[in-house]
């Protein structure tokens, strides 16, 4: 509350405020100390003064002393004086007594005599007074202060003699007012004076001459002030005052005297009242100097300030400002660098606006520029457009393989190429390698063909990139408005939608969007859904599919192919949800389960029988896969040469030092590696050079068109004779007809797989299969359940 009350609008009144306030706090500063000087040497002053007076009351102390003194020797030192002690003639004592009391003006003179009587004027003496005195004097104190009948006295003794100690000649006089005015007038100054007395029982200091009255806290400055030697704080009467303790001799064990001098702390400092009052008049005089002097230089400073701030206020508007530059303090070098700040402003205003809209990259427009543009067109158009989603095939190997630079190339190449073929159509780079093309429709359906395929065919055109020959292409989805949607979000959906289906059928291809790909998408997530805890319910198992020796006419091995028995929908093909799995990342647990299971289930075999297992390139991309497989065949007890490992040319297009690493730490670890689907990749001869493959994989493709395509049987003929040189066998796929296999037979071919020979059986069948053939199987398998894989 208090902060927000008091903070200021203007840079100005903080200035002045600030620097005011410090000049301000540095001169009340001084004043203060001025002012608590000048009162210390007021004090110190009087402190002297009081030093002086109580060293005159110590003057006269001892000379009254010495005098009382003397006087009592004198006459304790008389002949007839001792005898008329001696005899007890107290007429002739109490005569000379007083004769010696009314010269020394003594208020108290007498006789104590050794045998106990007390003689001459002895009023105000009392028994307990004459017990005490006794004491002192037999201790041998003969002089000091005494308290008799409650006051202070001054006590001065002397032995008689007779020869021996007969009694003491004691004169005391009082310590009164009488005697405090005479120190009083003696003091430069005007102090006042009293004595304070301390006796048991009562310890505590009671005045017994002056007229203060003492509380505890003024008992407690004079024991301070004893104790220190020093001048201490004294309130009386409710007045602050300067006081001074000297301690006076005791002659009675127990009793303390002191002598209390003070005055008046507003008195002790009067005459300098007058320069106190200097001192602060001058320091208001400074600070109201320096206050002004604080506004003068803020206004200088915030002048400037100020113009700077209403031109920042126009620029923040949009105004362009400029603002005179004067002079060539750090005030003209910040006008003139504002001025170069509103110019940079102002161009980067205009560069923002351009990318806000516009793909930096390519120059396209951008993500935010389609989104208006197809709005204005949904909101204002009543004609149907087109919606292309386009996006590059392989792109992410590009960026991989030949780096970013080479692939930020390809991104610009293709703009120019899609607005060479869109013409007047509008285009926009979404991110990445997605591009979009809105093409306003006439009624023509022709029109988006012809559209497609001019895209299609020009992103197709090989490219030259630092060295290297790339044919890029393209998969498009198409969507129309507003038949399949009529906002941009439902269209993008669409399009996506029919995109997903054209790289699914080979890429390359433009689809159009269907009502029952919605369905399709459902499906799919559905599917997705139920990946994730299918392993867990132990919905998946494995079929076995053999493959046939042609030279030794036996099965040879088994290929491991996944089922998964869903608990609603039954069987459900590996066609459906591999894909899927593969999108999700949920194939590297169901891979897992897969070496796991074929392991475990080929250890039950007789020797040599082998297991082919299909490895997917999501799994060689994740770590662990060599360690899953090692700690498959122990567990299963497998020898490593009976697993075989089937991998497809989509695993090296991901980084070839990695994979070719693991490959080899396989291998040499004994386990076959198959390259499956041999002869559908334009780089699957690169990869053989590479890595020394023990088996090549015929795609089933050349198997379906030998008999009818007369290129397909050359085609064979070349992949067997090639793997030979190279030392690798060959397996064909899909043999379906007698005709293939003997035409296989023919072409040298190692060994084949197909209907023609089996379908694909389950873990039992292949049992039942081997015993057929009078194998022995060393009991049968049963099924993995999901603890068993956890624990494997």
């Amino acid at each position: 509350m208090i902060r927000g009350r008091f903070q200021f609008r203007s840079l100005r009144a903080r200035l002045a405020a600030g620097y005011g306030g410090l000049f301000a706090l540095v001169m009340a500063l001084v004043v203060a100390i001025l002012w608590i000087s000048v009162d210390r040497i007021g004090g110190r002053d009087v402190v002297q003064q009081m030093g002086a007076s109580s060293a005159v009351f110590d003057r006269l102390w001892d000379q009254r002393a010495r005098e009382m003194q003397a006087s009592a020797a004198l006459v304790a030192r008389d002949f007839g004086f001792r005898a008329a002690v001696a005899t007890g003639d107290e007429a002739t004592v109490t005569s000379a007594l007083d004769n010696l009391q009314g010269r020394r003006r003594a208020d108290l003179a007498a006789i104590l005599s050794q045998d106990g009587r007390v003689m001459g004027r002895v009023a105000p003496l009392e028994k307990a007074d004459v017990a005490r005195l006794w004491d002192s004097l037999d201790e041998g104190k003969m002089t000091g202060v005494v308290r008799i009948a409650g006051r202070a006295r001054q006590v001065s003794a002397a032995p008689i003699m007779a020869p021996t100690n007969i009694g003491w000649v004691v004169f005391a006089t009082d310590i009164d007012q009488r005697e405090l005015d005479s120190l009083e007038r003696l003091s430069a100054i005007p102090i006042h004076a009293g004595v304070a007395s301390s006796a048991p029982p009562n310890p505590a200091w009671t005045m017994v001459a002056g007229d203060i009255r003492l509380d505890p806290a003024a008992r407690a400055a004079i024991e301070t002030s004893l104790h220190d030697q020093e001048a201490t704080s004294l309130s009386v009467g409710g007045e602050e005052n300067i006081a001074f303790v000297k301690s006076l001799p005791a002659m009675v064990a127990g009793e303390r005297a002191a002598l209390l001098l003070y005055y008046p702390r507003s008195e002790a400092i009067a005459a300098y009242r007058p320069v106190k009052q200097i001192v602060l008049l001058v320091g208001l005089i400074g600070i109201l100097l320096v206050a002004y002097a604080s506004l003068r230089g803020a206004r200088r400073i915030t002048e400037p300030l100020g113009r700077l701030d209403r031109a920042a206020g126009r620029l923040a508007e949009g105004e362009r400002t400029v603002l005179a530059v004067e002079g060539e303090d750090e005030l003209a070098r910040l006008a003139a660098g504002f001025n170069r700040m509103a110019e940079q402003i102002e161009e980067r205003e205009r560069r923002i606006t351009e990318l806000a809209y516009n793909d930096g990259l390519t120059g396209l427009a951008n993500r935010a520029m389609f989104q208006r543009h197809v709005d204005l067109l949904l909101a204002n158009n009543t004609n149907q457009l087109a919606l292309f989603c386009l996006d590059l095939d392989h792109f992410k190997t590009v960026n991989d393989s030949l780096g970013h630079h080479a692939g930020d190339r390809l991104l610009v190449e293709i703009a120019r190429r899609l607005r060479e073929a869109a013409g007047s159509c509008f285009i926009a780079r979404l991110g990445g390698d997605e591009f979009v093309v809105v093409q306003p429709l006439s009624g023509e359906r022709g029109e988006v063909d012809r559209l497609a395929e001019a895209m299609l065919g020009a992103v197709r055109q090989p490219i030259e990139i630092d060295g290297h020959h790339i044919v890029p292409g393209t998969s498009i989805g198409v969507a129309f408005a507003p038949v399949d949607g009529k906002d941009v979000a439902t269209l993008m959906k669409a399009a996506d939608l029919a995109l997903y289906r054209a790289k699914s059928e080979g890429r390359g291809v433009c689809s159009f969007f269907e009502r029952d790909m919605n369905e399709r998408a459902q499906a799919r997530r559905r599917i997705e859904s139920d990946l994730g805890i299918a392993i867990e319910r132990g919905e998946f198992e494995l079929h076995f599919q053999p493959l046939f020796d042609l030279a030794d006419q036996k099965v040879c091995a088994f290929e491991a192919l996944i089922r998964w028995n869903h608990p609603s929908r039954g069987q459900i093909s590996p066609v459906e949800f591999v894909p899927v799995a593969e999108d999700t990342g949920l194939i590297v647990p169901i891979g897992r389960w897969v070496i796991e299971e074929a392991c475990r289930r080929a250890a039950s075999w007789p020797a040599p029988l082998r297991v082919a297992v299909n490895v997917s390139s999501i799994q060689f991309r994740r770590p662990g896969l060599g360690e899953q497989i090692v700690s498959a065949l122990e567990a299963s007890g497998l020898d490593p040469a009976r697993l075989e490992i089937e991998i497809t040319e989509s695993v090296f297009l991901d980084g070839d030092e990695a994979t070719l690493r693991q490959l080899h730490s396989l291998k040499r670890l004994g386990i076959r590696i198959a390259l499956d689907d041999f002869g559908t990749g334009y780089s699957s001869l690169s990869y053989l050079q590479s890595f020394p493959f023990d088996k090549l994989k015929i795609d089933r493709s050349f198997i379906q068109a030998l008999m009818t395509k007369p290129n397909a049987s050359a085609v064979v003929k070349s992949i067997t004779e090639l793997a030979r040189a190279l030392g690798m066998e060959t397996t064909a796929e899909g043999v379906e007809e007698n005709a293939q296999l003997m035409a296989l037979i023919a072409h040298g071919c190692s060994s084949v797989q197909g209907f023609l020979l089996s379908r694909p059986l389950s873990a039992m069948q292949v049992d039942d299969l081997l015993r057929s053939k009078g194998l022995p199987v060393t009991g049968r398998a049963e099924r993995a359940t999901p603890t068993d894989r956890a624990a494997g």
